[in-house]
């Protein structure tokens, strides 16, 4: 048997002693009440996955590309699961700072709003001030003694990581957002009490002047000259930038501020070229538990976050090898916490636009009949080069022949397997077969070249799926997404639940 399924099992069969009823949540879901289902397994430690626009489908096609489709990726190993119903307030299809606030706090929260209700808009457009401030798990954890962490690769001060710990009514905000996690400017979030005592990821410019060289010789984006770095290491933290830094951190370091880039960190695919080097979301997760681990307990939040900006880029490859990345991330996690005493939870903030299309058939040393004739670039497609054909064109089989071929649409030229309603990725007719598209990355040895003119990783070279729409960047999806779930309390996921679920398990589970 599978070592993470042991474990999981045993975790699973420790939570389920004696609950053999549901119990009734909080009707108030932001009270943060002490004395909820105190007769249950509780959670010394909460570490919460949030794979940024990881969609059912975004998962699925991940499976292929990595482990194949009979595979199983760690996330699909854990034993109880839910669907999540992802609207916000005010919007069908949402963004990530209403479903993070609803997941962090319990409230259901407006598209663009970072740490208030439904009667606060966006941006403050009626000019009426806004709501009272919502209080977050994270926020909850640190009053009750626990020490901890946000680790993104998007920036710290981007969406989902600020509605951990900052309080906003316009998520673009990310200047106000820095200065809410720093303990001595007027505007800090003092439910922090001294601090998060790890804060990891992207967003430099946000925390350095305007026109000032960051260690990469980027310019930050401060208008008011301040420089965050000097003055989180003034307040305490111990910052650091690159990989050296990184690699010499201690539990004596705490509090800790890691700015990587001076936006987003790279995609998984291209961090091995970042100039001042950055560590894999893996790394990051590993280091985070061995550093918080302590007698109280801790909470941490880890963000697949740039899974959502290849989506957004139309760059499908991208968007499964951070997914890849994210769930070694999640086996690492499995692996060093105690799952007696840590729960995990893993799910996404929404999904995309994003879908496995036509009746692509599997690699050829899956089938257990012979076939006919079929084209060199399908019987290729072995695991280990081509990570199921997921990348490929449609491949079919004749059920009168027997002979393989790739399907075509009605203009006669064959279509990937994988694409989006909308986005970038546009073809203007007519289209063209994939396979000798300008922007390569389709059919036969081109599968795994992920940019035209070599891994230069810039977006305007990577190959975009195609697209139904032509949009400037591709859009999210309303459909529900996936929670799967290990440890004490998991087995409260189950069938289809509202987001804010999540925070009311996360609540219910902690021991305080």
């Amino acid at each position: 048997m599978n070592t993470y399924k042991k474990m999981m099992r045993l975790a699973t069969g420790v939570a389920m002693v004696g609950l053999l009823t549901t119990p009734v949540l909080a009707k108030d879901r932001n009270n943060h009440d002490d004395n909820m289902f105190n007769n249950m397994p509780k959670a010394k430690n909460i570490i919460f996955f949030v794979g940024d626009g990881m969609g059912v489908s975004t998962v699925t096609a991940s499976r292929i590309y990595s482990v194949g489709v009979d595979g199983e990726l760690t996330m699909d190993t854990f034993p109880h699961t839910a669907l999540s119903k992802t609207y916000t307030a005010d919007h069908i299809t949402p963004d990530s700072a209403g479903t993070m606030t609803a997941m962090m706090t319990g409230i259901n929260a407006n598209s663009g709003i970072i740490g208030y209700g439904p009667e606060t808009e966006r941006n403050d457009f009626n000019h009426d001030g806004d709501g009272d401030r919502l209080w977050t798990l994270l926020e909850i954890a640190k009053q009750k003694g626990k020490k901890v962490g946000v680790v993104t690769t998007a920036r710290v001060t981007h969406a989902t990581p600020a509605a951990c710990y900052a309080h906003v009514s316009e998520r673009n905000h990310e200047n106000d957002i820095a200065l809410q996690a720093l303990p001595t400017d007027v505007t800090y979030n003092d439910r922090l009490g001294d601090g998060i005592d790890l804060l990891m990821g992207g967003g430099r410019r946000f925390f350095t002047p305007g026109g000032m060289a960051d260690e990469e010789g980027d310019t930050g984006s401060r208008s008011d000259g301040r420089d965050l770095r000097r003055e989180f290491q003034d307040a305490g933290y111990t910052y650091i930038w690159s990989q050296e830094g990184f690699d010499n951190l201690e539990e004596e370091n705490l509090p800790i501020l890691g700015l990587f880039e001076r936006s987003h960190m790279e995609y998984e695919y291209d961090r091995p070229n970042d100039l001042g080097g950055e560590p894999t979301l893996e790394a990051m997760v590993e280091k985070s538990i061995d550093l918080l681990e302590n007698k109280k307990g801790y909470f941490l939040m880890v963000e697949g976050g740039r899974i959502d900006h290849a989506h957004h880029a139309g760059n499908a490859f991208r968007a499964l090898t951070d997914t890849e990345e994210f769930d070694r991330a999640i086996a690492t996690a499995v692996k060093k916490a105690n799952l007696r005493d840590t729960l995990i939870i893993v799910t996404a903030d929404h999904s995309h636009v994003f879908t496995i299309a036509g009746y692509p058939m599997r690699q050829p040393s899956d089938l257990k009949y012979d076939f006919g004739s079929a084209p060199q670039e399908y019987l290729d497609n072995d695991m280990e080069q081509q990570h199921g054909g997921i990348l490929d064109v449609v491949y079919d089989i004749s059920s009168s022949t027997g002979d393989i071929t790739a399907r075509t649409a009605k203009d006669g030229a064959p279509y990937a397997m994988l694409g989006y309603q909308n986005g970038s990725g546009y073809r203007p007719e007519p289209r063209l077969n994939p396979q000798d598209d300008p922007f390569p990355g389709l059919g036969g040895a081109d599968t795994l070249i992920p940019d035209e003119f070599g891994n230069t990783g810039s977006e305007h070279t990577q190959y975009k799926q195609e697209a139904a729409v032509p949009l400037g960047s591709e859009t999210h999806a309303a459909e529900d997404v996936a929670i799967y779930a290990i440890g004490p309390q998991a087995w409260m996921f189950h069938g289809t639940v509202k987001n804010t679920h999540i925070f009311d398990v996360m609540q219910s589970a902690f021991k305080y």
